[in-house]
C-alpha cells in the first residue's frame, strides 16, 4: 500500500531517503508528542513498539530540501495502523 508511488518517499521512480538529521528529527517529534499517537491517543507503550512519524506536507513536496521537510511543525507521531495508513489514503496534493 505504501511502496512506490504510494510511498512519500516517492520521486519519480528513485525512493531517497529523509536527509542526514531525519533521526534526529524523529526523535525530537517522538518526544515533543509524548510519544502518544496524535490522532488516536494510543502510546508507544500501549501499542508495542515506537510509532511512525509522519511528514505533514509529504516529504516529496520539497523537492530534496529535507531541511524545510524534517521541521518540527511539519511532522506528527502516529501509530501505523490504522492512522498512518488513514492519513496517507487521505492525502491530498498541498
Amino acid at each position: 500500500m505504501f511502496t512506490g508511488e504510494n510511498s512519500g518517499t516517492w520521486n519519480g521512480g528513485d525512493i531517497g531517503y529523509y536527509g542526514p538529521n531525519w533521526l534526529h528529527q524523529r526523535r525530537l517529534a517522538r518526544k515533543r508528542d509524548q510519544f502518544t499517537c496524535q490522532d488516536c491517543g494510543r502510546t508507544e507503550k500501549d501499542y508495542g513498539k515506537e510509532l511512525s512519524v509522519h511528514h505533514i506536507i509529504p516529504f516529496r513536496k520539497f523537492n530534496g530540501d529535507w531541511e524545510r521537510a524534517n521541521v518540527l511543525n511539519n511532522l506528527i507521531c502516529l501509530c501505523e495502523y490504522p492512522c498512518h495508513r488513514k492519513r496517507h489514503s487521505n492525502t491530498v496534493d498541498v
